[in-house]
């Protein structure tokens, strides 16, 4: 999967070419659609990547806010949504839902990462923890992030 460095305001890309293209930078919402673009070849567009949009209408949920989060109920290419729990410097943060005054602003504050299921990278995303996209064991995912859902934007990957 291709590397590239993490910038907050660097999101989706609005054309498969474009995406396609030569870049460096993006977000965690670019690494969603990176992957399946990459993993399938189909192309989302922005607004269908971009919270509350993703969340909202995209996709099914495999896992909703009701249900246990239970990463054996993954496949590939699942995109989990989470609350990050603390900072690069190991500072804690509180992105719960309570501290928001509306659900939208809550969910446009989740973190999205993609399900690979391979074992020690399970999950793959962009993060300002590690300032660029990288692979992630479960571990270390949820010593940074709460998954609270998971969709499955596309049918299931091989």
């Amino acid at each position: 999967m291709k590397e590239f460095d993490y910038r907050f305001d660097a999101g989706p890309l609005g054309s498969a070419d474009e995406l396609a293209g030569e870049w460096d930078e993006g977000n965690c919402r670019r690494a969603v659609q990176l992957y399946l673009f990459s993993m399938r070849g189909e192309f989302l567009e922005p607004d269908r990547v971009l919270c509350p949009e993703i969340y909202n209408k995209t996709g099914i949920f495999v896992i909703d806010v009701d249900q246990k989060f239970d990463f054996e109920r993954l496949r590939n290419g699942d995109v989990i949504f989470a609350e990050r729990l603390k900072g690069g410097r190991n500072f804690g943060i509180n992105c719960g839902q309570a501290t928001f005054s509306s659900s939208d602003d809550y969910v446009i504050s989740l973190h999205t990462a993609l399900y690979t299921g391979r074992k020690s990278q399970e999950i793959w995303h962009a993060t300002a923890i590690e300032g660029s996209s990288c692979y992630w064991n479960t571990q270390r995912f949820l010593e940074f992030y709460r998954p609270v859902a998971a969709k499955r934007l596309l049918s299931a990957l091989s």
